[in-house]
C-alpha cells in the first residue's frame, strides 16, 4: 500500500488555502462594483460590514489568533495608529474599487509592497538590496503607465490619487504590524482595524447603514465574509507554504480581478494599463520574496 506524504499533504492544503484567498478578494471586489450598480451600496457601508463581520469572527477565534484585549487599541500609540489609517483606508480602497472598477483598482493597490520597503527604510532602518531599488523602480514605470491612459476612470483623477494613497498607507500598516507582533497579539491587531473603520463609517454612511433590501443586504453581508474568509485563509496558508509559493498566488489576485471584470462586468483596459499593471506585479512579488 502507497503510504501518504504528510509534508506534501501540508504543502496541499496550503496552496488550495491561498488559491481560496486569491478568489475569495476577487468575489468581494466583484460583488463590490455589482452592489454600486445594482443597489447603490457605497464603498463606506460595505466597509462598515466588512468590519462587524471581522470583530465576529476574530472574537470567535481568539484561541488561534490571541486573546483580544481592546483596552491596548488606546493604550499603545502605534496600535492606535496603526487601526486608525487602517480603518480609513479600507473605505477609501472600496470606493475607489466602485469609482475605477476592480481591476484598475486593483492594479494600483498592488504596489503596496513597494511602499512598505521604502517605509521599513526609514522607519526600521532597514538595509536594501541594490536590487530592491531597481523593482522601486520598474514598480513606479509600472504605475505611471496605468496613470497615462484612464481606462474606464474616464477622468477620474482623484480616484487614481486616493488609489495610491490606499497603497501607500497599506504598506504603512504592513511596517506596524510588523513591529507590534512583537508586542501585541493577532487578535488585538486586526481588531484596531476593523473598529476604527466601524467608527469612521458610522460617522460617514449614517443612517445609508440600514438597508431595507433584503438581497442588498444578503450581498453585502456576503462580500463582508469573503474579504474576511480571504484573509483568514492567506493567514493559514502560509503556515504550510513558502512564501515564494504564497506570495506567487498573491500576485493572481489583480490579475483573476483584471480579467473577469473584463468578462463580467465590461472593465476596458489599454494596453498601457496591463503593461503597467504587470510591471506592477512583477516588481511587487519580487520585492515581496526577495525579503524572506
Amino acid at each position: 500500500m502507497k503510504q501518504s506524504n504528510p509534508i506534501q499533504g501540508h504543502e496541499t492544503r496550503g496552496l488550495i488555502l491561498a488559491v481560496a484567498s486569491v478568489l475569495c478578494f476577487t468575489t468581494t471586489s466583484l460583488l463590490l462594483s455589482h452592489l454600486n450598480s445594482t443597489y447603490g451600496v457605497d464603498g463606506w457601508v460595505a466597509a462598515a460590514y466588512r468590519a462587524v463581520v471581522g470583530l465576529i469572527v476574530i472574537t470567535a477565534m481568539q484561541s488561534k489568533t490571541g486573546k483580544l484585549q481592546l483596552k491596548h487599541i488606546f493604550s499603545n500609540r502605534l496600535l492606535l495608529a496603526r487601526g486608525l489609517i487602517g480603518g480609513a483606508t479600507i473605505p477609501v480602497y472600496y470606493t475607489c474599487i466602485i469609482e475605477l472598477g476592480p481591476g484598475r483598482a486593483g492594479m494600483i493597490g498592488g504596489a503596496y509592497p513597494l511602499f512598505a520597503a521604502v517605509f521599513a527604510l526609514f522607519l526600521l532602518q532597514e538595509n536594501l538590496k541594490r536590487s530592491y531599488f531597481a523593482y522601486i523602480a520598474i514598480a513606479l514605470i509600472g504605475l505611471a503607465l496605468v496613470f497615462v491612459d484612464n481606462g474606464i476612470g474616464n477622468g477620474k483623477p482623484l480616484y487614481d490619487v486616493l488609489a495610491i494613497i490606499g497603497a501607500t498607507a497599506a504598506g504603512l500598516c504592513i511596517v506596524m504590524v510588523r513591529h507590534l507582533r512583537h508586542s501585541e497579539t493577532t487578535s488585538t491587531i486586526f481588531a484596531a482595524q476593523c473598529i476604527f473603520t466601524l467608527i469612521i463609517t458610522i460617522a460617514i454612511a449614517g443612517d445609508r447603514l440600514l438597508m431595507y433590501n433584503m438581497q442588498a443586504l444578503g450581498l453585502t453581508f456576503l462580500a463582508a465574509i469573503t474579504v474576511v474568509g480571504g484573509q483568514l485563509a492567506i493567514t493559514e496558508s502560509f503556515r504550510h507554504i513558502n512564501v515564494a509559493k504564497g506570495s506567487t498566488l498573491q500576485m493572481l489576485t489583480p490579475a483573476l480581478t483584471v480579467l473577469l471584470s473584463a468578462l463580467l462586468i465590461g472593465e476596458h483596459f489599454s494596453m498601457l494599463e496591463l503593461i503597467g499593471g504587470a510591471a506592477i506585479l512583477i516588481a511587487s512579488y519580487r520585492i515581496v520574496i526577495s525579503k524572506q
